[in-house]
């Protein structure tokens, strides 16, 4: 938990020590500092808060002082004057600094508060296995050490210090990642972890394209360690960069190791000229890579070689994703049932309530927190705290450390020394409707509980990236000039993924628009608590009631439906009636007024002051295709003069926006106000010169019900359309035609994964099952399928079938079960 710092404000409010500011106001100067906040979304109760406003191109954190001022907040970092301003007039009393770069205040202020604390301090960075290797660390020394680390993979420029500003007087070790993108970033990370131990796990392909060589982003990493006493590397990185290392890091000792295999099976770690024996749990070479490291910094900080031997049997490879569960009886499931600390409880806790409907009670599952040596009453006050923050309903703790201890009569408690007992003695429907965090430690087994609350459906199961569809979003976010609006296309249940919780992510990554193809979709996004904007692209008279009083806005494509919506308001007060969005067919031909139209609709909208449009657009027909620029200019200059006819007529303010995600790439004059983005979200991209640049979002698995050996010449399926040619292992997956897996896959057309080896589909698929050849690869009943899990593999389907990536993402069952999960 954050710490209490009532003397360090006194000097971060009064001297350029800690922060150069430019002005301060200050009511209370004893006034503690609880907890830290810069996202306005995640302050519940704002009380003992400082909040950093942080200005951006999307959303300014300064727009929401008032919001966060009834909440309790009443100290806060600000970089816009007028702001000042307003605190100094306030009715309640404040604290405030006026900065140039709230960031950087924060950034400062964390490497100020370093200055605290003469623990050891690890830093570690690298292209890839940063995480792993933290967690593995504190798992090897977490009895001998109380530890402070990153909470999952804050490495950022935000995230470094939020993690460092945790440290706090009971810790004896710390270990923080470092990551960066491009040259800079480390000097202000160096400065605020500022290690006394490092390690360097690795250099890749990640963030390539942020340094000008590969070299460069190897000189600009090491800065980390440019004041580090001791530095870790496995051997072969040390000697390929030696000259770099002793250029940046020249008074810095190397600790360098390696691997060497012997006849017995065991495997030698050999640091410098000396030798260490170990049996490894994980075979592959990345995992032996990052335990490597995780060894090495162990024993150089004291621990004993026979001691760290008996602790891998024990060893176990962390979940680093937050999942998102459908239970039983209305409940939603955040799994993160692998890892277990403070920071990374306070994280979890954080992610659980956005996921809140209104009106939603929130419960929390939580085995005993990792590293014991923490004082058990210390523990039990963060838990108490972090229920008066986060309001959950019920606790139920597994374990020891929380038995015999009570708290307030509006939480309920259930303790058990065992998840075998929690999942005998509770039942779902005692959490019927709420959103319940599952919270704990590897070896206390919680997905046990996980798997008993779960919502049961088969095994297949769609799994869906919510970090991927949020660096989409950045991606096309960061081709667009400033201040132009974004549309998120979540319609057809967001081609497939799932359409609330991918809206509540985008709504919480603050996307100015949702757009649904139907009311009810709409109404269902409303009802999950969705307060976003959002237009619906097919509404029927029939509905537009509905659509008013869940405040959608419609598309209006023609005078027919005009005139319905029209009277649908007419008894409504003006401040209540949903603006609405013209749709103006440039030569798509499908929905929207004709171009010799605007004369007439422009002179129908004047008789109707009180009809609010809020924009105008079109839809590109040949966006994604270079043999119809020539059509998409026609049609961007006939949208063109129809807006500007409408402007000139109504005198309004509207947004235009004619470009979806194959156009915002390759017609950025055709901007405007606002882009819709659609398919791009998810992963595929039609301009393949991008497709590098974004992250598949989806991944559809199944698993193996059977395997049977067959006889050359037998045949498998319907219609014995799979004739085998030799001597064969099939086996049947828990996935068909149902869920989405098509009749067109049949016989050979397309292949799934298995162990990484990509084998034939054989015979036709049926309605719940498909058959496949797992002759030439190692197949297990219950063993892993995957279907897709990128876009290659999902052209490919496309392909087989002779359709289009859009089509096989929509088109899977609702049957199938969706996760969805974050790192």
């Amino acid at each position: 938990m954050p710490t209490k710092l009532q003397n360090r404000l006194h000097t971060f409010f009064h001297t350029k020590s800690a922060i150069d500011h430019l002005e301060a106001g200050v009511s209370d100067l004893n006034r503690p500092v609880l907890q830290l906040f810069y996202d306005s979304r995640l302050v519940i109760n704002g009380a003992g808060g400082i909040f950093f406003a942080f200005p951006g191109n999307a959303t300014d954190g300064h727009e929401f002082i008032p919001e966060l001022s009834n909440k309790g907040v009443n100290q806060w970092v600000i970089s816009d004057k007028k702001w000042a301003k307003w605190l100094m007039e306030s009715e309640s009393p404040h604290n405030w600094v006026l900065v140039k770069s709230p960031l950087n205040a924060l950034q400062e202020l964390a490497a100020w508060h370093r200055t605290f604390f003469s623990i050891p301090i690890i830093g570690i960075t690298g292209s890839n296995g940063k995480t792993i290797v933290k967690e593995w660390l504190a798992q090897l020394i977490g009895p001998d050490f109380l530890v402070c680390k990153s909470p999952k993979s804050f490495n950022s420029q935000l995230g470094v210090p939020v993690s460092v500003w945790n440290l706090a007087a009971a810790h004896t070790l710390g270990i923080f990642e470092a990551g960066i993108s491009k040259v800079g970033e480390m000097t202000v990370l160096e400065n605020i972890i500022h290690p006394t131990m490092g390690i360097f796990t690795n250099l890749g392909m990640a963030h390539e394209d942020g340094f000008p060589s590969r070299s460069q982003k190897m000189v600009e990493k090491l800065k980390l360690f440019c004041h580090t006493p001791d530095l870790i590397l496995e051997k072969s990185l040390a000697q390929e960069w030696a000259i770099d290392i002793k250029t940046i890091c020249p008074n810095t000792n190397l600790i360098v190791w390696e691997w060497i295999e012997n006849r017995t099976g065991t495997s030698t770690l050999r640091i410098g000229e000396v030798n260490y024996s170990f049996v490894l749990p994980f075979s592959d070479l990345a995992s032996q890579q990052n335990l490597g490291n995780a060894l090495v910094a162990a024993i150089s900080l004291g621990i004993s070689p026979s001691e760290l031997f008996g602790r891998l049997a024990h060893l176990s490879s962390p979940d680093m994703r937050l999942s998102l569960k459908d239970g039983q009886n209305g409940m939603l499931l955040v799994d993160d049932s692998y890892t277990n600390d403070l920071a990374g409880l306070e994280a979890a806790l954080q992610f659980a309530h956005l996921q809140r409907k209104p009106g939603q009670s929130l419960s929390l599952v939580l085995s005993d927190l990792e590293n014991q040596t923490m004082n058990e009453s210390a523990i039990w006050n963060s838990v108490r705290e972090l229920q008066k923050t986060y309001q959950f309903k019920s606790l139920v703790s597994i374990g020891q450390q929380m038995i015999g201890r009570e708290g307030d009569e509006n939480w309920a408690q259930f303790h058990f020394p065992h998840v075998a007992e929690a999942v005998a003695n509770l039942k779902s429907n005692q959490f019927e409707n709420q959103v319940v965090l599952i919270k704990g430690s590897r070896r206390f087994g919680l997905e046990k509980l996980v798997k008993s609350w779960q919502k049961k459906i088969h095994g297949t199961q769609l799994e869906i990236n919510l970090d991927a569809l949020i660096q989409n979003l950045n991606f096309y976010r960061g081709q667009l000039p400033p201040g132009t609006a974004v549309m998120a296309m979540v319609k057809a249940l967001g081609y497939g993924s799932g359409g609330e919780e991918i809206a509540r992510a985008l709504s919480y990554h603050r996307v100015d628009y949702l757009a649904v193809a139907y009311v009810d979709e709409g109404i269902m996004l409303r009802q999950s608590g969705i307060q976003t904007p959002i237009m619906v692209m097919n509404p029927t008279s029939d509905s537009l009631d509905e659509l008013i009083r869940h405040q959608l806005e419609p598309e209006i494509f023609s005078f027919r439906l005009l005139e319905a919506y029209i009277k649908a308001v007419s008894h409504l007060q003006p401040v209540t009636i949903p603006g609405i969005h013209l749709k103006i067919d440039t030569g798509m031909h499908r929905l929207g007024f004709a171009f010799d139209e605007a004369d007439s609709l422009a002179e129908h909208l004047a008789d109707y002051p009180y009809i609010r449009v809020l924009s105008v657009f079109s839809h590109l027909a040949g966006a994604d295709s270079d043999e119809l620029n020539n059509y998409s200019h026609s049609q961007i200059h006939r949208f063109e003069s129809v807006c500007a006819l409408l402007d000139s007529r109504l005198n309004i303010n509207f947004k235009r926006h004619i470009l979806n995600s194959a156009g915002i790439l390759r017609f950025p004059e055709a901007t405007y106000e606002m882009v819709r983005l659609g398919i791009g979200l998810y992963g595929v991209e039609v301009n393949s010169w991008f497709q590098d640049q974004l992250e598949p979002v989806s991944t559809l698995k199944t698993t193996i019900s059977q395997i049977k050996f067959l006889k050359k010449g037998e045949t498998v399926g319907y219609g014995r359309n799979g004739i085998l040619e030799r001597d064969s292992r099939i086996a049947t997956l828990a996935i068909g035609y149902a869920d989405g897996f098509r009749r067109e896959f049949s016989k050979g057309k397309s292949k799934v994964k298995i162990g990484g080896q990509w084998v034939p589909v054989v015979g036709n698929v049926c309605m719940d099952m498909t058959m496949v050849d797992v002759t030439d690869c190692q197949a297990e009943e219950g063993d892993e399928v995957v279907i897709f899990d990128g876009v290659k593999s999902l052209e490919a389907l496309a392909k087989a079938a002779n359709t289009i990536p859009y089509e096989i993402l929509t088109g899977i069952g609702q049957r199938v079960k969706r996760v969805f999960f974050r790192h």
